[in-house]
């Protein structure tokens, strides 16, 4: 977890989006499920239903700087600022999975063996969720993101550094085209990521038009 927790910090570091009958419902039932330890948690679903509640949150405006400032008293080695900064963000979107490993690692420095194997447990599932949903190489299998951070998440796990981005339309929906170079060997190249599920869950929030 340690690895995947400095991965994490060097950001300061699926599935199309379905109709869901009770998003808010279900979401709450598959947080309380990851919560519980429950090997079954369908993290792609969470994810999924997270973006058709009412305080789904796809650019961060809840969460960015609870993630800037939990990163910030990480490296200073303060893991009980930490820890509250990245619950804070947490209870508001439960689907940030390095809030998760940051967190596990914060858990372990101080013992918690339990709390460091869940955290670990669920920032792990969130990632693989997002993993599965594509491989990014082009826009017809690009990765099926549910908020902005997740891309931001792909690309410092994969330690690439993103230099440009171009909106795609098409049949897929959405595209973002990010331009990347490698941060070690400085190979450049582009990966893709799939907004539909942002779209649709923004367009979902917006009232509905008077008649």
């Amino acid at each position: 977890m340690r690895k995947i927790a400095s991965l994490c910090l060097a950001m300061l570091l699926v599935r199309p989006a379905a109709a869901i009958a009770d998003p808010a419902g279900d979401y709450a039932a598959l947080v309380t499920a990851a919560q519980d330890g429950d090997p079954g948690t369908d993290y792609t679903a969470m994810r999924q239903a997270y973006a058709m509640i009412s305080s789904y949150d796809p650019y961060g405006e809840k969460t960015n700087t609870l993630m800037r400032d939990g990163q910030a008293a990480y490296v200073a080695k303060d893991c009980k600022t930490a820890l509250e900064k990245f619950r804070a963000a947490i209870a508001l979107d439960f689907t940030i999975s390095d809030a998760h490993a940051l967190a596990a690692d914060c858990l372990e420095q101080a013992g918690d063996k339990t709390g460091e194997k869940r955290e670990e447990a669920i920032a792990q599932g969130l990632f693989d969720s997002l993993i599965i949903s594509g491989d990014g190489e082009s826009p017809d299998t690009a990765f099926r993101i549910v908020t902005l951070h997740e891309e931001e998440v792909m690309l410092a796990v994969a330690g690439l550094n993103g230099t440009g981005r171009t909106l795609l339309t098409t049949e897929q929906g959405p595209v973002d085209k990010i331009s990347i170079t490698d941060a070690k060997s400085g190979e450049k190249g582009q990966i893709f990521f799939n907004l539909s599920t942002i779209m649709i869950g923004t367009a979902r929030q917006k009232p509905a038009p008077k008649h």
